[in-house]
């Protein structure tokens, strides 16, 4: 019975532990601060790069920041598919 209770209130504490204060969403985060390079220049004798297997990353669809000390996103922003 006591080994019973004390697994009760070492899942209870994990639990409550597990929602506790997660402020992910309040620091900037590293992928923020990526921006566009330059294209890769294929040096003289070497295969030029395969065009098609680029990969396209579509603008995200325009959003508001959120509120100071709003909770996290819990749905991607929309993006469009199709090519510009």
């Amino acid at each position: 019975m006591i080994v019973f209770r004390n697994a009760l209130f070492l899942a209870a504490a994990a639990l409550v532990a597990g929602c506790g204060g997660n402020d992910a969403c309040e620091k900037p985060q590293a992928y923020q601060a990526s921006f566009e390079g330059k294209r890769i220049d294929v040096p003289e004798g070497l295969d030029p790069l395969m065009a098609g297997r680029e990969l396209t990353i579509p603008d995200a669809s325009p959003q508001d920041p959120p509120a100071e000390g709003a909770p996290c996103i819990e749905i991607p922003p929309a993006y469009r598919s199709t090519p510009k």
